[in-house]
């Protein structure tokens, strides 16, 4: 609930024209933050005002809150921006560089769905259920069984947002 408190003040900044956010897309969708329980991420224009901005809202969070952001796990990414603005930008939010492909909420951002290493830690789950599976010596219809019940469940995640590929589905 209070990080409830950094959404409705991003928006009310956004509001208020302080903050805007970025454009993403053909279809120039504006987006400020995407939340979820207490992980956030904040997309903005590579320019000073809007860095600052961000520092400013994070730093007044902290104070209303009571809480603090971790900032040795935030990381500033770069999209379409030179590599030496980064470095003053990461300094000024006090967090480390980061680059693309990242994991968020357990779905990689950043990674092209087609390539079979963005689903490799789907197989590498199906392989290693499925050797600790062997070992137990569990008759055909146990086996079956798990597979329908569990594995099926393993990439409903990533299918939910990508489309397999052929040699994934394969695999």
């Amino acid at each position: 609930m209070v990080v409830e408190g950094l959404n409705i003040s991003i928006l009310r900044a956004r509001e208020l024209g302080v903050f805007k956010g970025a454009v993403i897309g053909n279809d120039l969708v504006k987006m400020s933050h995407l939340q979820f329980a207490d992980d956030t991420i904040l997309f903005c224009e590579a320019n000073q005002e809007e860095i600052l901005c961000i520092k400013r809202l994070l730093r007044c969070f902290e104070v209303v809150s009571g809480l603090k952001i971790n900032y040795s796990k935030s990381s500033v990414i770069g999209v379409g921006v030179e590599e030496v603005f980064l470095d003053p930008v990461a300094d000024i939010l006090n967090c480390s560089k980061g680059v693309l492909p990242i994991s968020f909420l357990g779905l990689p951002l950043g990674a092209s769905p087609r390539l079979k290493s963005t689903w490799a830690p789907i197989v590498r789950k199906f392989k290693v259920k499925l050797a600790s599976w062997k070992r137990r010596h569990l008759s055909f219809g146990g086996r079956l069984f798990l597979i329908k019940s569990v594995l099926s469940n393993l990439p409903v995640y990533y299918l939910s947002l990508f489309k397999i590929p052929g040699g994934v589905a394969r695999d």
